[in-house]
């Protein structure tokens, strides 16, 4: 499916926060405990959204409320949903729910 989202750049939501976009991830916890990471060029891209609105309405529960990611430059895995934190890091603790199953980190489109 593809969803007409709106949000804010991710991009510029790491300037507006003084984050570090010189790091090499940007590292998403979401409240279902699903977890997910990007590479820094990825997160920065101007397509990569924090979405809170779908089809002009706030984003509902079930499509990812409060909070979630959209990134049309990746496999739908990446995009997750329910955000409940963000992290700017250097280094991955852990890569990503599917990643750490075995499935590609970087899979882009």
């Amino acid at each position: 499916m593809v969803g007409n989202f709106a949000g804010v750049r991710i991009s510029e939501f790491l300037k507006f926060v003084g984050a570090d976009t010189s790091a090499r991830f940007l590292y998403v916890e979401c409240a279902d405990d699903y977890y997910e990471s990007l590479d820094m060029a990825t997160a920065l891209h101007p397509q990569s959204l924090l979405c809170y609105e779908m089809y002009g309405k706030p984003l509902e529960r079930e499509r990812g409320a409060p909070l979630r990611l959209s990134l049309p430059t990746k496999i739908g895995y990446k995009s997750a949903k329910y955000l409940t934190g963000l992290k700017v890091t250097n280094v991955l603790a852990r890569r990503g729910y599917w990643e750490d199953l075995g499935y590609d980190w970087f899979y882009g489109l």
